[in-house]
């Protein structure tokens, strides 16, 4: 069966569909082509086919079609500019919990993402909307985001008049972003407060002082990104800063998911994806020494733990020709208290050994 359509006002042989060649060289919209040649297929059958498998449509002048993310079907669009959409990352690394993080976006879950520093929680969420061409509004709450910032402040325009302008949340809830917090479980408590009536399903933000109703667009997706899951820092890493999170308010998230470190082959390919020319068995050495020293740090015989961010920073200076020791010292070494600095280099040295050369503490 042939993918070729013939224009009945040119005579021209067009592939799949005449629709684009319609308006390109005719100027004419479907409606109007269906009305003069009702007879005529605007597209391939082979076409028609592939449109409904992907459930291809057009919504408010933009298409939209099925695409699979990490296991999980999505609505993405095509064709979309906005300078809030990230951009792919050919390197990432999808892991099973990708696929539950997709399915909350996908059907406007409130999806709240917790785990160490540096595990990728955050990189996630932008791949996930770089795939479907989602803006996303990131916010750091890390207690220096007050109120007046996430939610607006009066203030004195350019004609002397004051005007209430909206905050980061009012602001991505009216144009449908993916409003990506991080840092919630060390967030000011009345940020949280005037969260919890966004995330009431259906639930409305109220501007006091406006008196303004806010209805979230339905393009609007609330994420959370947390290093401990708001009951406190068990590992006694993130206990500074963080704070026990109201009950009530963790309730209210209808996904929970953990973001661990990568099992040690994906972050071998992880850190080969991003830094080719360090010789993938000298990766194998560095993910090995790093699984050590976070087995240690889980029982206790650390007190820091060492992260993809970490690694991925070692790597960049290998690849630009430095010397293991030396990129191990400004990259880990120096980033650690001291009573961890013997451990780790001894770990480092004995499973990157001659590949790295002599290893100082």
């Amino acid at each position: 069966m042939s993918d070729q359509l013939t224009c009945p006002l040119c005579a021209q042989s067009v592939a799949m569909t005449l629709i684009p060649h319609l308006r390109s060289e005719h100027k004419i919209e479907p409606e109007v082509f269906r009305a003069r040649f009702p007879e005529q297929a605007l597209c391939s059958a082979e076409f028609a086919s592939f449109l409904k498998e992907q459930n291809v449509r057009r919504q408010d002048g933009v298409l939209h079609y099925q695409l699979d993310v990490a296991g999980c079907p999505m609505t993405a669009r095509y064709g979309v500019d906005h300078p809030l959409i990230p951009e792919p990352d050919p390197t990432f690394v999808w892991t099973e919990p990708a696929r539950d993080v997709a399915e909350a976006v996908e059907h406007n879950e409130r999806v709240f993402l917790y785990g160490p520093s540096g595990t990728g929680k955050s990189a996630l969420v932008r791949e996930i909307a770089a795939m479907v061409k989602r803006p996303v509004r990131r916010v750091s709450l890390n207690g220096e985001t007050s109120v007046a910032d996430f939610i607006g402040h009066w203030a004195v325009n350019g004609n002397k008049e004051t005007v209430f302008v909206k905050g980061i949340l009012p602001q991505a809830m009216l144009e449908g972003y993916i409003l990506q917090m991080d840092e919630v479980d060390a967030m000011q408590p009345e940020v949280g407060f005037i969260l919890q009536q966004i995330l009431e399903p259906h639930g409305h933000l109220l501007l006091t002082d406006t008196g303004e109703d806010i209805t979230p667009h339905a393009d609007f997706r609330l994420v959370a990104t947390a290093n401990t899951l708001g009951f406190g820092s068990d590992s006694g890493l993130y206990a500074s800063g963080t704070h026990v999170l109201n009950f009530s308010w963790l309730d209210r998230w209808d996904v929970v998911v953990n973001i661990d470190y990568l099992p040690a082959g994906r972050e071998v390919e992880l850190l080969h994806a991003r830094h080719p020319s360090v010789k993938k068995d000298l990766l194998k050495c560095i993910v090995k020494a790093a699984g050590d020293l976070r087995r240690a740090q889980a029982n206790e015989e650390l007190t820091t733990v060492l992260t993809t961010r970490r690694l991925l920073a070692l790597c960049a200076r290998l690849e630009r020709g430095n010397e293991f020791p030396q990129a191990l010292q400004v990259c880990v070494l120096n980033k650690v208290p001291p009573e961890d600095r013997k451990v780790i280099g001894e770990t480092f040295e004995h499973h990157v050994g001659p590949l790295g050369q002599k290893l100082t503490p």
